[in-house]
């Protein structure tokens, strides 16, 4: 009996020593599977951003295309407004003469007058006569020659709007073609703007799910207010929530010349060193209660993935890279859903 239970008890110890590293093999075969898998997510996370920057840069584009169109067929309209007003009135001068004429016929037709030739055979001398034939010659050749400066006008306006209205015609085609084309752009972009939220949600699950086994081997949050992320003289330039084009920001932008240090707010393990997609050269640390801090657009990184640092460390140099306009450090907290949130509990700002 002494000897069946002995036995039993040395087969139990057995499968105990032969269980223990059989799940600490699982353990660790499924954080290089999810590693993997992490890297695989980036991989396609960035091709899709550096398709995103390129369409947005396409969008910028055909947006200015269309600003600077819609600003021709503004001038085109003003135009076209003022040459109405002008035919308008040349018109009324030509009906003005013309009425003219026509009230000085009637006139002399009621008066039984003949006009200009009672005025020349009303002359006293030779000398008179020549002088009122002259006068009656350049008031008719006047009148013939306001009516025709007067039709010419008319002329030339008709066809200088005739030009303007085909021009503006021809922009609003063009319009049409440029609006028909940036709502493809504007459709791609959502396309692809969906895809990058969906990796990007599988991307922080991983990586929550590889911090979480990273916690369990040393990385504990401690709390209380985090270390400032430069050394000092930064200009806040875009605050957290703050409204984009395509998202809301998620974090803060810190304008500082290229080459600043940047420092790890909080102790923690670096999970990600490297191109990050929009963020350019960034640096991503697991602090340990499933919280994250994110380092963006540097221009170096001083760490690695897998290194572990200690709050206020240097580890890497501001910088442009990524979706940067000007050098600044974007930082961002990130809670164990890898939302964004508000990183004023820990920095102080936001």
């Amino acid at each position: 009996m002494k000897k069946k239970q002995l036995l039993i008890v040395t087969m139990i110890a057995s499968l105990i020593v032969c269980f223990c590293p059989l799940q600490a093999s699982y353990a660790t075969k499924s954080v290089k599977k999810q590693k993997k898998q992490l890297k695989e997510v980036q991989a396609q996370k960035d091709d899709i951003s550096e398709e995103l920057s390129t369409l947005k840069s396409r969008i910028r584009k055909k947006q200015k295309a269309l600003n600077t169109i819609n600003s021709d067929i503004r001038v085109k309209e003003k135009q076209i407004a003022k040459s109405e007003k002008e035919l308008e009135q040349t018109k009324k001068d030509i009906n003005a003469r013309k009425d003219g004429l026509n009230k000085r016929l009637r006139n002399m037709y009621k008066s039984g007058s003949i006009g200009y030739l009672d005025v020349i055979l009303g002359s006293n001398s030779v000398e008179e006569l020549v002088t009122n034939v002259d006068l009656v010659q350049k008031i008719f050749s006047n009148d013939q020659n306001i009516l025709t400066e007067l039709k010419s006008q008319k002329k030339a306006i008709q066809e200088k709007e005739a030009k303007l209205k085909k021009e503006k015609s021809e922009l609003s085609e063009e319009q049409d073609k440029q609006k028909t084309a940036k709502a493809s752009l504007d459709s791609t972009k959502a396309t692809l703007q969906a895809k990058y939220d969906s990796l990007e949600k599988t991307e922080n699950k991983l990586k929550n799910e590889i911090a979480a086994a990273a916690s369990a081997g040393g990385v504990v949050y401690s709390g209380g207010k985090w270390a400032f992320p430069l050394p000092g003289g930064y200009t806040l330039t875009s605050h957290f929530g703050e409204a984009r084009s395509y998202e809301s920001h998620p974090g803060v932008d810190l304008a500082v010349p290229t080459g600043t240090p940047v420092y790890a707010a909080q102790s923690g393990k670096v999970v990600r060193s490297g191109s990050y997609g929009g963020y350019g050269y960034a640096v991503v640390i697991y602090h340990g209660n499933g919280l994250t801090s994110v380092y963006g657009h540097n221009s170096r990184l001083l760490v690695s993935a897998g290194r572990t640092v200690k709050r206020g460390q240097k580890i890497a140099l501001a910088g442009s890279t990524g979706w940067s306009t000007g050098s600044h450090l974007h930082f961002e907290v990130r809670n164990s859903a890898g939302t964004p949130i508000s990183p004023r509990p820990y920095i102080g700002i936001s």
